[in-house]
């Protein structure tokens, strides 16, 4: 399972809405949830090679 996956979705993820349920039900009863909103800090190192492999390739073509 993706960490990705809203917590909203995960009745469609799972393929049953009672089982996400009783699962959310169990995970969240005294835990914080936090959104976090922006780029993600594990692929920023896989993205900044893939725009510089991009520029390069851009750079031949032109």
């Amino acid at each position: 399972m993706s960490t990705n996956v809203d917590i909203a979705d995960w009745a469609s993820a799972f393929g049953d809405a009672t089982v996400a349920a009783a699962m959310l039900d169990r995970l969240l009863h005294r835990a914080a949830v936090v959104g976090i909103d922006g780029p993600s800090y594990r692929l920023r190192h896989h993205q900044s090679r893939a725009e510089t492999i991009r520029q390069g390739v851009n750079a031949r073509v032109s």
